[in-house]
Order: structure tokens, then C-alpha cells, then sequence
């Protein structure tokens, strides 16, 4: 047996050592999973200073079909540069011959024709060249992998001085590229990359910032972008052996890989910093979002293909994801994830495994578990804080595969043990031990906080092991506290985890002090993503302002509140909300609070366990039950009521049909 168990936890750290050095597209999925979870929670602030000139909808339908004339984009150029743009970048590539070009259109009809036609005509390529050589405007480029392309001998304007080995034997490399004509280009002030490098799952997360194309190397357009607005000349780009060790600016550093490539930090990105095109046209259009702000013109038409997901769960237009890049650089925080952090994250890992595969065999299995737990969490809890200064290091991998790695180490200390036990006595136990263990963690996460409790009280009986039922509250400030209630569709281990999901969240957000509404969307969308089986959750959560006697709610499909004054009159605050979950959300404004004055009021809040629980035989409590209850005891105390209806539920044996949860708040 011994030697079996030796053989087989050997096995096991093989494999997973294995998966992670090789890496696989599985493992990498999730990776992503860990790091898109962090991108959506933890990444604070706004793009600014970085305005979007929008080929839009709008533009299309009143200028006409795409590509225009290049006179359009003069015009466009001509309107901006007055008003002091620090640089203008193009999502377009001016690949060909203005086909709408009139003095094109004459020469070929001179041609066709074979009769001379003196009249004057606008050449709208050389119109479109001359406004670019009275403009700081960065043109693109994309990278080609074929051979076969129209020669075009256009050059950086980037100087990149080398230090070490040759950096274009570790940038992303294409054979040829796809470039604007090369007057056009000659114009320019500065030519950097478009190209895109998608994840295995089509998500934008991260971004070569050089790139070898044609055995040059070019910039990308964001950091091309940065170098003009900056009034920069030379990029210095220090390798060693390893790879890229360093790309520097004079003013910024930029902190890729050894491969030059930067993980992306979304912001948010404000739709009131993108101007219509054909505004801009019209010169309609809002002069200080021009004014020392850096200009991308690119698309959002649907029909020109240019959309995207990023790792924060948006949909955008791929000219976003440039300035989401260029913020970066300008502000020295894209997110890290280089060599060195991952060997860092290779060391911990391993270490990790290994100390979870002796300490079940050293200790006794309850408190193997309690190492164990404060394992797993303290390395989350280390990727989150030090996430928090722009390093990421991937702990999901490591969490999982600890995981199995301890549950089978335990698994044979308990074989060691137990042999004579019966095969079918074996599986129950262990599900049960792993029931009640994920209990008690869940009756950790429920706050405990005695000068909080002077204005709330909460209380949890679960139907089972694992309630689907969660409450917390959080004091942000000496007259502020956070609070919620909710309530899973189901019970059980399933439920505890969604709803573990949503206080996570919760809790987070609480610390950060974010509004009701973002609260809210973060949690929808969190079960959006991690909900099994369509699982949802039903919740009031809130803040209340203890000096103003005020609460700031939003009520998810959640049962109505009861509101309680001092005569014993009741009122009940229904949802207006579906629950959280069902549904996507992009915009808080979709959260709508409501405000209440609770002065001299209680206020109850409690899942369908309370009103449905049985207090006789096939005989409900409900909602007028309640009521009564509340008049019998005469009080308006939260603490005195949710003991009572909780005794009064629980004191004759009936099995409970679901958890019973109630949290009372009284200023």
C-alpha cells in the first residue's frame, strides 16, 4: 500500500509539473480565467487625456461608404489641428490609390477616351499628403506572414538603440507588411503597428509593443503614439540572454517580457471621449477633448469588422485597445508578467505541491486541513496585493492542482487508516467530511462585529451543510456601512460556492468603497460568469448613513422588504430589478438605488426560508404570520424578532425546506 501511494502522489507531481511547464492551451485557459477575474474587480480609474475620432454609424450613413475620399480625412486633420492635439493616430492603413480620387478619375478618363479635358480637378491624395505634413500624425502598419506583397520601401521613424543581443531575434516577427503608400507615409510624423495578438480564446490581453517586420523594427502605433506626443527620438531596448530586459523611453519605461510584449491594463474608457467623425467634419464637436489630448481616429461601424474582447469582459472598437496601451505607457502601469515573475510563480508552485503532499502524512488530517486552507488563501491573497502594484501572478493553477494534490495525500493517510472500512463507507465519509468542512469555512465568512451590530442584526440556520443563504455588512467609515442579503436559487455545496463567489466581490468592492450600482454590476456579472446551470441569486444590498439615518438600496428579484415603524405599521419595498445573474450587464446605470429615510423605523430583510418555513403541520408562516408574530411580541427590536421567528420555525422538527436567513437594521 505504502509503496502504491508513493507511486501514485508521484505520478501525480509528474503531471502537474509537466502541465505547467509545457503549458498547454488548457492551462492557459486557466490562466486567463484567473487573470480576466482580476482585470474586472481590481483595475481602477479612467482613460483620460486620449480622445477617439469615431468612423461611426453615423458618420457612414451621412458621408457614404467606406473608404472615403482622402480629402475627408484633410478635412478632418485640418479641424483638429488648431486646437493643439499632442498627436493623431490613425486606425487606417492607406494602402492604395485614392480610387475616388477626381484627378485619378480625370487622368484615366483622358485615357479611356484618348481626348485631352482641360479643366481643373482636386488631387485628394496630394490634399490628404499636404495636411499630413502640417500634422503630428502616426500612420499604421500591419504585419504580413506571407512573401508575396508589393514592394514598398517605407522605414520606421522610431531610432531604436540596442544594447546586448539583437533585439529582433525575440520580438514578434513578420515576413512583409501592409503599409500606407509611401508619400503618405513620408508625410507622417511616425509609422507604428496595428497588429493584434489575439489569445487562444480570441480575448485581446496583451500587446507587442515592438515588432519584426521585414527584418526592421517598428513600434507599435500606441507606442509610436507616446514617442511623437512626447517630442521622443530614440527607443532603447536592452536584452540579455534570456530576451528582452528592458525598452525604455526618455521619459517611460515599459515593462514587457523577454518577448517585448505587455499584458494590458483596461481601464474604463469614458463613451464621452469618443467624437463622431462627421462632427468633427462639421466642426461640431467638443474643442477640449482635442486640446492637449492624444487623437486615435479609427472605427466602431459594425460593418467594418474592427471589434474586439478585452480581458475586463468589454466588447470595443480595436482602436480602443490602442489607447487603452498608450494610457499605459504614459502612466508606467501595464500589467507584468515577465521572466523573472514567472519563475517566481514556477518556484511557488512547486514548493507549494510538494509541502501540500507531506503535511497530510506529518499531522492530523484536521489540522493538515486548517494548513491547507491557510495555504490556498494566502497565496491568493498574495497575488491580489501584489496585483495591486501591477504584478500578476497566476495562482488559480497552483490553487487547483494544490488542491488535488492535498485531497489525494489525505485520501491514502485515510486508506492507511482505514482498511477494513467498506469501499461505499469510504465515499460517503469522505463527501461528508468534505460537506461539513466547507460549512464551517462558509460560517467563517459570516461578519462578526459588535459595534456594527448595534444597528444590524443577522442571522443564518442553513437547511443543510452548505447554506445557499450569505449576509455581511462592512463599516467603510465611522458613518457608513455596507450591507447585503441574498439568497441562491438551490442549496448545498453548489450554492455555498456562488454565493462564496458573490461575497468575494462584495466584500472587495465594500473595501474600495464603491458605489451601491457598481456593487451590484460586479456581482451580477461575477454569477453571470460562474453560475452553474443558470443558477442565480436574489439580494438586497445597500449602504447605510448612520448620521444622515438614511439607507442607499437596490432590491435583485429579492422578496420585498419589510419597513416597520414604531406603531407597528407595515409597508414592503418590492423589487424592481431581475435577480443577479441572469443576465449580463455592462453599465451600473443599469442598478438604479433608491434612498430611504429609516429614522425611527426597522427595517427587515429575509429570504423565502423565513415566510415559507413551517410553524405547524403543512401550515406556513407567510408574510401576515410574520406580522402577527411581530404585534404579539410587541417590540421592534431586529435581534428580539429574528430570534423569534427563527425559534418558532426551527423548535418543532419540522425538516426546514430551505435556509432561513433575516437581517434587521434599526438606526
Amino acid at each position: 500500500m505504502k509503496n502504491k501511494k508513493i507511486i501514485s502522489l508521484s505520478i501525480l507531481l509528474i503531471l502537474f509539473i509537466t502541465l505547467k511547464v509545457i503549458n498547454p492551451s488548457v492551462l492557459k485557459k486557466i490562466s486567463f480565467i484567473n487573470y480576466d477575474f482580476y482585470q474586472k474587480v481590481f483595475n481602477r480609474g479612467e482613460v483620460k487625456n486620449i480622445t477617439i475620432v469615431d468612423i461611426d454609424e453615423k458618420s457612414i450613413a451621412e458621408i457614404g461608404q467606406f473608404p472615403w475620399r482622402r480629402d475627408v480625412y484633410s478635412k478632418i486633420l485640418n479641424n483638429l489641428n488648431p486646437h493643439k492635439p499632442l498627436a493623431i493616430a490613425f486606425d487606417i492603413v492607406f494602402s492604395e490609390e485614392d480610387k475616388q480620387n477626381p484627378k485619378s478619375l480625370l487622368s484615366q478618363l483622358q485615357k479611356d477616351s484618348n481626348q485631352s479635358i482641360d479643366i481643373e480637378v482636386p488631387n485628394t491624395n496630394q490634399i490628404f499628403v499636404d495636411s499630413l505634413a502640417q500634422s503630428k500624425v502616426i500612420l499604421p502598419i500591419l504585419g504580413e506572414p506571407n512573401d508575396s506583397f508589393i514592394e514598398n520601401n517605407s522605414k520606421p521613424k522610431l531610432r531604436v538603440l540596442a544594447k546586448g543581443n539583437d533585439p529582433r531575434g525575440y520580438i514578434y516577427k513578420f515576413k512583409n507588411k501592409i503599409t500606407s503608400l509611401e508619400e503618405i507615409n513620408a508625410a507622417a510624423s511616425g509609422i507604428g503597428s496595428i497588429s493584434l495578438i489575439p489569445s487562444i480564446d480570441g480575448i485581446i490581453r496583451r500587446i507587442p509593443v515592438l515588432y519584426n517586420i521585414d527584418n526592421l523594427i517598428w513600434p507599435s502605433i500606441a507606442l509610436e503614439t507616446v514617442r511623437v506626443a512626447t517630442k521622443q527620438k530614440n527607443l532603447l531596448v536592452k536584452t540579455n540572454d534570456y530576451g528582452i530586459e528592458l525598452i525604455k523611453t526618455r521619459k517611460n519605461i515599459i515593462p514587457s517580457n523577454q518577448n517585448g510584449v505587455i499584458n494590458i491594463k483596461f481601464r474604463d474608457f469614458d463613451k464621452k471621449n469618443y467624437i463622431s467623425a462627421v462632427d468633427v467634419i462639421n466642426d461640431d464637436f467638443d474643442k477640449k477633448l482635442i486640446e492637449n489630448h492624444i487623437i486615435l481616429i479609427g472605427s466602431s461601424a459594425q460593418a467594418l469588422f474592427d471589434i474586439v474582447k478585452t480581458a475586463n469582459g468589454q466588447v470595443v472598437p480595436g482602436v480602443q485597445i490602442h489607447a487603452h496601451i498608450i494610457d499605459n505607457i504614459l502612466n508606467n502601469e501595464s500589467i507584468i508578467k515577465n521572466f523573472y515573475t514567472q519563475i517566481a510563480e514556477n518556484i511557488i508552485f512547486i514548493l507549494l505541491i510538494i509541502f501540500l503532499v507531506f503535511i497530510p502524512m506529518k499531522i492530523k488530517p484536521k489540522f493538515s486541513i486548517i494548513f491547507f486552507i491557510g495555504t490556498i488563501v494566502s497565496i491568493n491573497l498574495i497575488s491580489i496585493i501584489i496585483y495591486q502594484f501591477n504584478f500578476y501572478l497566476d495562482s488559480l493553477f497552483s490553487s487547483i492542482s494544490g488542491t488535488i494534490i492535498f485531497m489525494a495525500s489525505l485520501y491514502f493517510r485515510y486508506l492507511d487508516e482505514n482498511l477494513i472500512a467498506i469501499e461505499n463507507d469510504k465515499k460517503q465519509s469522505i463527501l461528508k467530511k468534505e460537506r461539513e468542512i466547507a460549512g464551517e469555512v462558509q460560517k467563517k465568512l459570516f461578519p462578526k462585529n459588535k459595534k456594527i451590530e448595534e444597528y444590524i442584526f443577522a442571522k443564518n440556520t442553513p437547511a443543510k451543510d452548505v447554506s445557499g443563504d450569505y449576509y455581511d455588512y462592512y463599516q467603510v467609515n465611522d458613518n457608513e456601512i455596507y450591507f447585503i442579503l441574498g439568497d441562491v436559487t438551490g442549496k448545498g455545496i453548489k450554492a455555498g460556492i456562488l454565493m462564496a463567489n458573490a461575497a468575494a466581490v462584495f466584500r472587495s468592492l465594500a473595501k474600495m468603497n464603491s458605489s451601491v450600482s457598481k456593487t451590484a454590476l460586479y456581482i451580477n456579472n461575477q454569477v453571470k460568469d460562474s453560475s452553474y446551470q443558470s443558477m442565480f441569486i436574489t439580494a438586497i444590498l445597500g449602504r447605510l448613513n448612520i448620521e444622515k439615518k438614511e439607507m442607499e438600496f437596490i432590491n435583485m428579484g429579492h422578496e420585498p422588504m419589510m419597513v416597520l415603524d414604531e406603531n407597528f405599521n407595515f409597508e414592503y419595498v418590492k423589487s424592481t430589478l431581475p435577480p443577479s445573474g441572469l443576465m449580463a450587464v455592462k453599465d451600473e446605470s443599469f442598478f438604479k438605488t433608491t434612498t430611504m429615510d429609516i429614522s425611527g423605523k426597522t427595517i427587515l430583510i429575509y429570504t423565502d426560508g423565513v415566510t415559507e418555513g413551517y410553524v405547524d403541520e403543512g401550515k406556513e408562516l407567510e408574510v401576515a404570520g410574520l406580522e402577527k408574530e411581530i404585534k404579539t411580541l410587541n417590540t421592534t427590536s431586529p435581534e428580539v424578532i429574528i430570534n423569534h421567528a427563527t425559534k418558532i420555525l426551527t423548535e418543532k422538527g419540522f425538516t426546514l425546506r430551505d435556509d432561513i436567513t433575516a437581517l434587521g437594521i434599526k438606526l
